[in-house]
């Protein structure tokens, strides 16, 4: 779950301050931040433009990355949960070697929850479920809590139950591990909706998959 969803329960971020244009042309008028970024604090200000700022990954994905993608691409709209939970993994698996940071736990689940604000594709977070955790059968280790991070996507519609588009659930990850990344890799201390993100994460798309334009659908977490 990102930042402001849990500080002020926004779900979208914007805002940089323009940097300046060729010589010659005037500088871009600054983008109008979000009214919940002027409640946060002093610190968490300087997190979100930090993340605004932050448009791409020094990230050239390797051959096996980009196997795995087309994989996933092919099975997705026949695959049951645990198949694609395996490839999803794989895949988040090499991306966090390419940048250097430990795996982070994906889980993929059937049918999306919703409410009245709509369905939710995915959702991370970031110490865990807090859910305690029974020993293995005959093990003499006491329950403890489930700390580590974790990934969450439902590769079902909510009403009809039907297979998610491969690069509509192809971009929820990429969402999803863009909020892991900005904790593992980018070290910042809370994860923001920035314009800033929201680039890393197209940024990954294109990196992994060509455009299609299956890109209806936009992640909520």
């Amino acid at each position: 779950m990102d930042a402001e969803s849990k500080a002020t329960g926004a779900r979208t971020g914007a805002g940089r301050v323009g940097r300046a244009a060729g010589a010659g042309k005037p500088a871009p008028a600054p983008r109008a931040l979000p009214a919940f970024y002027y409640r946060l604090s002093a610190r968490s200000q300087r997190c979100y433009l930090k993340s605004d700022a932050l448009e791409r990954y020094d990230l050239t994905p390797s051959p096996a990355a980009l196997a795995i993608t087309a994989k996933l691409v092919a099975v997705l709209p026949g695959a049951a949960p645990a198949l694609a939970q395996r490839g999803v993994q794989l895949l988040g698996n090499e991306l966090c070697r390419l940048l250097g940071i430990a795996p982070v736990r994906i889980e993929v689940r059937g049918v999306r929850p919703h409410n009245t604000r709509g369905e939710l594709h995915g959702i991370f977070y970031p110490e865990g479920t807090g859910r305690r955790q029974a020993p293995p059968p005959g093990s003499a280790a006491t329950p403890r809590r489930d700390r580590e991070p974790l990934i969450v996507l439902w590769m079902r519609t909510a009403r009809r139950h039907d297979v998610v588009k491969p690069r509509t659930f192809l971009r929820t990850l990429m969402h999803e591990l863009g909020h892991y990344f900005d904790y593992a890799h980018f070290r910042l201390e809370d994860s923001f909706h920035t314009g800033g993100f929201f680039k890393r994460e197209s940024f990954l798309i294109r990196a992994l998959i060509p455009a299609t334009g299956d890109d209806a659908e936009s992640p909520l977490d």
